[in-house]
């Protein structure tokens, strides 16, 4: 017994849980993220069956990702401005509302595409306020810890969304669908309302959107860009973390691809060869980094995860080759049929080292970030990076598709494994400076 105390006070996964403001916006968390990924899958079923036209999914997929592009940095500042737990109670409220015209049947395409322009608007104030809002609820010590949980509840409820989001649609029905994700929403808001959290104090003048204040906002925006020319630890971090996601937001293009192409599985098994052993994957490298606090090292951790995505990336389009080695062969004919190595199970366990030492990227990065700014600025950084990662990801998602169909979806997993490990190699080299 004295054992597992032990364990259990040195355990910073279960520290940080035991903070109730904490507990509750990480439940708050993950039903708002477990809403906002079924309803991308939902709406794409409600525009295909309207539409049966690819051009008017992507249609819908650029109406949440133009937002971000032009708006981040915009809704970073007014973040900073604003009370962060207001700003959480009122996206999650605002987009369930968003939600309720999708009941009406056959709604027209042009107010489908305004209504998911709106909720990504209103998602751009929600993504710095929520990020910047985790270290006025935990101590410094434990803000590992914290950003392990944070992201195990963010991939987590990201994996059961778009697993859930077919079933759920079938067994439902499209109206109560909407009506079960407008009450994820609700349910979000209200577990918000009860987190108690410590911040300073705004100024008299924070909020204030009149004309005469725009000197002031273009000066909270350009501080940004100032600190972060000085600040080469967020700098960095900023750059891993927009390069990751950018190269997450490609696989996903390609992976329906890389299935039916390369694997020969069904389409429908996406989730189970891919998505859901990634997760997993994430999820115990969430659980070790969270585990191990402040022992790591932030900008190594982020590196050496890069680094090992890539090399997976590029393992990748040759794994069925694996299976024809005598080392595999010899051992299937020791093993019980039922046992039989097959390209599947490679694609699976390198799916899993994938989303582990994709953790090892995103949680130091976050954590760095937060570390390094202060309160007044934080929403104006994650902001910055919500930007970013629109930015850089906008033209790969686009080409992505188109080349893999000259040169194939193997070549372009490996071109972007490639482009990784040279990414890292550069990393490594700018953090040695």
């Amino acid at each position: 017994m004295e054992i597992f105390k032990r364990t259990l006070k040195g355990n910073g996964i279960l520290q940080v849980l035991q903070i109730r403001p904490f507990l509750y916006m990480m439940l708050s968390e993950f039903f708002s993220q477990l809403a906002f990924n079924m309803q991308h899958f939902v709406l794409i079923f409600i525009i295909y069956g309207l539409t049966h036209s690819n051009a008017a999914v992507s249609g819908m997929i650029l109406s949440f990702m133009i937002p971000a592009v032009l708006l981040s940095v915009v809704a970073g500042v007014y973040v900073d401005r604003w009370n962060k737990k207001k700003i959480l109670i009122y996206s999650h409220l605002i987009r369930g509302v968003l939600l309720l015209p999708f009941l009406i049947p056959d709604l027209n395409l042009g107010l489908i595409y305004f209504l998911t322009f709106s909720i990504a608007v209103v998602t751009q104030f929600f993504i710095p306020a929520e990020s910047s809002i985790i270290p006025s609820l935990v101590p410094r010590n434990l803000i590992i810890s914290a950003n392990a949980v944070y992201a195990f509840g963010l991939y987590g409820s990201t994996l059961i969304g778009y697993i859930l989001s077919g079933p759920i649609l079938l067994l439902l029905g499209r109206a109560n669908t909407i009506v079960f994700l407008i009450s994820l929403f609700l349910i979000s808001a209200l577990l918000i309302t009860i987190v108690k959290f410590v911040g300073k104090k705004k100024k008299a003048t924070d909020g204030n959107l009149s004309y005469g204040n725009n000197f002031a906002f273009a000066r909270e925006a350009k501080e940004v860009f100032t600190f972060i020319r000085k600040a080469r630890k967020v700098m960095h971090a900023l750059f891993m973390l927009t390069i990751a996601q950018a190269v997450i937001f490609t696989f996903a293009v390609l992976g329906p691809g890389y299935v039916t192409t390369i694997l020969e599985a069904p389409l429908e098994s996406l989730s189970l060869i891919l998505i859901a052993p990634a997760g997993v994957g994430l999820g115990i490298g969430a659980f070790i980094l969270g585990s191990m606090g402040e022992k790591i090292k932030h900008k190594w951790a982020s590196a050496c995860g890069f680094l090992v995505t890539g090399i997976v990336f590029i393992l990748m389009p040759f794994a069925s080759r694996v299976t024809s080695y005598d080392f595999i062969q010899n051992l299937n004919s020791v093993l019980p049929g039922v046992l039989d190595i097959n390209i599947l199970h490679i694609i699976i366990i390198l799916a899993f080292i994938v989303g582990f030492s994709i953790s090892f990227v995103f949680i130091p990065s976050n954590a760095t970030i937060q570390i390094e700014t202060n309160e007044e600025m934080r929403g104006r950084m994650y902001g910055l990076l919500s930007s970013l990662i629109g930015a850089v990801s906008f033209l790969p998602v686009i080409l992505a598709g188109g080349l893999a169909d000259v040169v194939g979806v193997g070549a372009v997993i490996t071109g972007i494994g490639l482009l990784m490990v040279l990414l890292s190699a550069f990393y490594l080299y700018l953090i040695k400076l």
